[in-house]
């Protein structure tokens, strides 16, 4: 599987956010500079750039506005929080608030259908349909040893680790190597140059480390979806489709695959609409519930919203904002790249899909709110911003200023 145009999203940005603690990020090479010069792929790009996709069918119908809140021009009540999607280069902005999609906003030359890379906010995606497979029963249960469903590690101590600590991270599973940069094993694996599936089986224990700690990964997360594949002993694009997808109302996506008979990538590229993204938050915020049915369980939901016991800040393949980390770092050693959080959030329930560069679904159950940004990768994308120039604005309204 090649790219018409190699993402440099993926080739550096997931890259840098994922090295192992114990190497330095490295710099950008003569090759990737090599690419600069040619037409940049940017995220929106993606649905014309990828070869390979898989459809997940959808079932588009309106979104289920229950509340009545009117705002007379949004675009001035959301000055603030649309400039900062400016600043960065945003493709879509949405804001769900108490029952009512209260501002839909897509910058100039995108629109609603925009589909667009959105990096890790598909790990979210995976989580959620981990949980639905439990539900189903096709996983026993988080605790359950991977090795039930990974045959190749039966009588392996890999084996051992369990679901859970997949979705959480913790699994001690080293990350792929980055040495030798655009030739190192890891971005040929990102740019689908290696046998995704033998490179997975292939990962090894960490060394010289002394208990579960967190270390987000981005192959951590595609063993998982082998583990729900052969679990569901089926499609995971089918199942999705079928158990959330069309149940939530959303319009077609795809996702990535790295082998010709599927495998998709289950860390990033899950490329949807900018409101079906919405959906999938409205679903996160009230508990697995969408339009009054509940599609998933809300105890698995309230599971999967939990802190980890290696990282307050994270769930299952989900981001947590209960506690203000000024660096937000990917792994337990604060090491390698981190995304800069200013200020404490205005509301201290978030719960937030992240995809590298500020791609982001915001959900908040107590103030009954969803924020949904798609855009160009942010290198220096602050996390307190949105939200809260956003929460800034209702105050406000709520307040008659």
């Amino acid at each position: 599987m090649k790219l018409q145009s190699l993402s440099l999203l993926l080739l550096t940005g997931l890259a840098v956010a994922c090295s192992p603690a114990s190497e330095p990020v490295p710099e950008p090479t003569p090759a990737i500079e090599a690419v600069s010069e040619a037409p940049v792929f940017t995220n929106a790009d993606a649905l014309e750039t990828y070869q390979t996709l898989g459809l997940v069918a959808g079932n588009p119908m309106p979104l289920p506005e229950t509340g009545d809140v009117g705002i007379d021009n949004p675009e001035a009540v959301f000055a603030d929080a649309l400039a900062y999607g400016a600043e960065t280069e945003s493709y879509a902005l949405l804001v769900w608030w108490q029952g009512s999609l209260v501002l839909e906003h897509y910058y100039p030359g995108y629109s609603a259908d925009v589909r667009s890379e959105p990096a890790s906010m598909h790990k979210s995606v995976l989580g959620l349909i981990t949980a639905k497979a439990i539900e189903d029963g096709f996983i026993g249960s988080v605790d359950d040893p991977i090795s039930l469903y990974i045959p190749e590690w039966q009588d392996d101590e890999r084996g051992e680790i369990t679901v859970l600590q997949l979705l959480n991270m913790s699994s001690g599973l080293a990350s792929l190597s980055y040495v030798g940069g655009d030739d190192s094993q890891a971005r040929r694996f990102m740019a689908g140059n290696l046998d995704a599936r033998a490179t997975v089986l292939d990962m090894q224990m960490e060394e010289g480390v002394d208990g579960p700690h967190f270390h987000y990964a981005n192959a951590v997360s595609q063993l998982l979806m082998m583990v729900v594949e052969n679990a569901i002993g089926g499609s995971y694009a089918d199942y999705l489709s079928a158990e959330i997808w069309q149940p939530i109302g959303a319009d077609d996506a795809y996702v990535y695959n790295f082998e010709a008979d599927g495998f998709p990538r289950g860390y990033a590229s899950f490329l949807a609409r900018p409101l079906d993204w919405l959906r999938l938050g409205l679903l996160v915020k009230d508990n697995g519930a969408f339009a009054g049915e509940q599609v998933i369980s809300s105890e698995l939901m309230e599971a999967l919203k939990s802190p980890a016991a290696t990282e307050e800040n994270y769930g299952w393949q989900i981001w947590r904002g209960a506690t203000w980390q000024e660096q937000r770092f990917y792994n337990d050693e604060k090491a390698g790249f981190a995304v800069t959080q200013s200020e404490p959030y205005l509301a201290d329930d978030l719960v937030y899909f992240d995809g590298f560069g500020g791609q982001r679904v915001i959900t908040s159950e107590e103030r009954d709110l969803v924020i949904v940004r798609l855009g160009n990768t942010s290198v220096v994308w602050d996390d307190a911003q949105l939200p809260n120039r956003v929460m800034r604005a209702l105050d406000s309204l709520e307040a008659g200023e």
